[in-house]
């Protein structure tokens, strides 16, 4: 089960926006079981429309003044080489920020080393440095205007000088490599990181005012930087209880219906057989390692035979040895066993001193048949995976078996729903009484006496 969680952030549901698997997918476990009635398919449709909302939804795209949630997207795809276009590759790039950043400062704002991708393979033409030269000088005249006391944002400049730009990728691409620019007249632009305003700001100084370390001319974020704006993001932009109202209203539905069906798929299964190769052998030639499955006689069609189990023999075992083995295995391991007897090898002959060789069959398995003798049946109670307990779940989000959701059992017909369903927050009491919708519009008196009781939307 992954309830892993830290700094207020469920990691199921960052690293599905992050990776497309759940934290404990880097050790091969997958989706096992949803509650509220979410499939494997649910899940992963849930996965891919959170992970693909365009960033675009969370851009401001007027003057008027940015919120702090808008100036954080602002700030992480302006220091990215890459182009940010959805949620994933905020959160990706974020998150390998403050893995970086640990036990050291990350710089940020270093000179450009590399070209961003947006911008084509021929961009860096005689003439495209020509415009480069040209707007990063409209920039340093717009920084004199306004004075060496003031800082100017990121933004701001970006608009003073977007009229004289060509390209808006050319565009940023200046604005990144601006900071630690010369003047003819010995200025130099320097470039900060405000942690009121998640902000990147410019201004010129003097080359006498700038030490000569280098990294005066970065700028300088530590891992609870970083740690504050992912969970500022993960508030404003996964967790359905904190996500904040942005349009189109569809869309906000869209994403919060997919952050809900990911934080209630907490059962991840690892298959540890799955790759395993049933013919391969023994690494102690004096073992043989043989699968083994069962099945009984006189079972109803509708039975299901447990999974095979792995029996450990000598090389030189027989038919009886096995039978021996195998009766074992089962009993300790199912109640339902305890009288199990092996009657017949498939595909082996009867001679219980015949030798055991490994098997020939495409699956690798060596089936077994037998019957359970008698006081069988007062074990068969114990062959449900969930105890011997006999309840009936029916809820609205389509569960039909107990997930470990918290519930509550209609007291007129007794079929069990989960009490978020039933419109009772997990922070209510569960009612003391409870009718569900179908024996209410049955039985509206019914209803009626619940409600005395305690109400309940139904």
């Amino acid at each position: 089960m992954d309830i892993s969680k830290k700094h207020g952030m469920e990691y199921r549901l960052l690293n599905a926006v992050t990776c497309g698997q759940p934290w404990y997918g880097n050790w091969g476990y997958k989706f096992g079981a949803g509650s509220f009635g979410v499939t494997a398919k649910a899940y992963q449709e849930a996965v891919d429309t959170l992970a693909n909302v365009p960033l675009s939804l969370f851009s401001s795209h007027s003057r008027t003044q940015r919120t702090t949630l808008q100036n954080a997207v602002a700030l992480y795809c302006s220091l990215s080489d890459k182009q940010l276009l959805t949620l994933r590759d905020l959160f990706s790039y974020v998150n390998h920020l403050l893995q970086d950043s640990h036990d050291h400062l990350c710089h940020l704002s270093s000179p450009r080393k590399k070209f961003p991708q947006v911008i084509s393979a021929g961009a860096l033409s005689s003439s495209s440095k020509q415009e480069m030269e040209r707007m990063e000088e409209v920039m340093v005249k717009v920084l004199r205007a306004v004075g060496r006391s003031h800082w100017v944002t990121w933004r701001a400049l970006k608009g003073a000088t977007s009229g004289s730009a060509g390209s808006p990728e050319l565009l940023d691409y200046c604005l990144k490599g601006l900071n630690g620019k010369i003047t003819d007249d010995q200025l130099v632009v320097q470039s900060r990181f405000n942690e009121e305003t998640n902000a990147i700001e410019f201004r010129l100084e003097s080359y006498d005012q700038l030490v000569s370390d280098v990294q005066r001319r970065v700028i300088k974020l530590s891992s609870d930087h970083f740690t504050r704006h992912l969970k500022s993001l993960y508030d404003g932009m996964l967790d359905p209880a904190t996500m904040l109202q942005f349009k189109p209203k569809e869309t906000r539905e869209s994403i919060l219906s997919s952050a809900r069906k990911i934080l209630d798929c907490k059962h991840f299964v690892k298959h540890f057989d799955e790759h395993l190769t049933f013919f391969a052998p023994s690494s102690n030639p004096s073992e043989s390692h043989i699968w083994c499955n069962v099945e009984l006689y006189d079972e109803p069609a509708e039975y299901t035979s447990p999974p095979p189990e792995l029996v450990v023999l000598p090389a030189n075992a027989a038919i009886a040895d096995l039978k021996l083995q195998v009766a074992k295995a089962f009993r300790e391991t199912y109640i339902v066993f305890q009288r199990f007897q092996p009657e017949q090898v498939v595909g082996y002959n009867t001679v219980s001193d015949s030798k055991i060789k490994q098997p020939t069959n495409t699956k690798g398995v060596v089936l077994i048949r037998g019957r359970c003798l008698a006081g069988h049946g007062k074990l068969s109670r114990f062959r449900m995976e969930r105890g011997i307990e006999s309840w009936e779940v029916d809820c609205l989000c389509g569960a039909k078996d107990d997930d470990g959701e918290r519930m509550m059992a209609c007291d007129g017909c007794g079929v069990w729903q989960h009490t978020r369903c039933a419109g009772v927050n997990d922070q209510d009491k569960v009612p003391e009484k409870f009718i569900c919708i179908k024996c209410y519009m049955a039985s509206p008196k019914l209803g009626k006496e619940s409600k005395d009781t305690q109400e309940c939307q139904i």
